[in-house]
């Protein structure tokens, strides 16, 4: 996970916006490879089906296909001007083929439906790695979050023993050790919860 501390908030905000668009470019990725499809089933050339498919996806993928739309139009290859689509495998492996097909030829139709179902598959099972590790996400969250509750505790309880925490290095070790110990657990919790199909 990138580093967010330090940017200002337009630019927090460019990049919470650019993550969310890139998650949302792969979610509907299986949606733009079936559309594609169709234009091509439908006797349409690659570099035609990208500029039509555009207008039947929702966005950012629509955005994205403009662009490479346009890109194409001034001569750049297919399989490069898809690169708008993200940077994940997922997109990777659909330049390959299209790079592939353009290359060696065959069944394009039969490619980007197969590829569709594949994209499909995998956003399912992705959706389904989201639910079986949403209680370890969750576990991950209450662990952080444990040695500010305890502080906030001692703060209400016992105001005086803050005080004494506070003023003796032992204390500070204490706070920091905690700190240490809850920021290493909530980094193997997120390990473990990390499944990518």
């Amino acid at each position: 996970m990138p580093d967010l501390r330090g940017l200002t908030p337009p630019e927090l905000r460019r990049r919470l916006a650019g993550r969310r668009d890139a998650r949302a470019l792969r979610e509907q990725l299986p949606v733009v490879v079936a559309v594609l499809a169709a234009y091509v089933r439908a006797g349409r050339s690659l570099r035609q089906a990208v500029a039509d498919a555009a207008d039947d996806v929702p966005e950012p993928s629509a955005a994205a296909l403009r662009e490479a739309a346009a890109r194409i139009a001034v001569g750049a290859p297919a399989d490069e001007a898809l690169e708008t689509l993200g940077s994940n495998a997922d997109v990777g492996h659909l330049r390959a083929v299209v790079d592939l097909q353009a290359r060696t030829g065959g069944d394009l139709v039969l490619l980007l439906d197969r590829m569709a179902g594949v994209l499909r598959s995998r956003e399912e099972q992705r959706r389904a790695a989201a639910v079986a590790t949403a209680q370890a996400r969750a576990t991950g969250r209450m662990v952080t979050a444990m040695p500010a509750f305890g502080i906030g505790a001692l703060w209400l309880l016992d105001g005086q023993g803050l005080g004494l925490v506070l003023r003796s290095p032992l204390g500070w070790a204490a706070l920091a050790g905690s700190g240490l110990l809850a920021t290493v657990g909530h980094l193997l919790i997120r390990r473990v919860a990390a499944v990518e199909p």
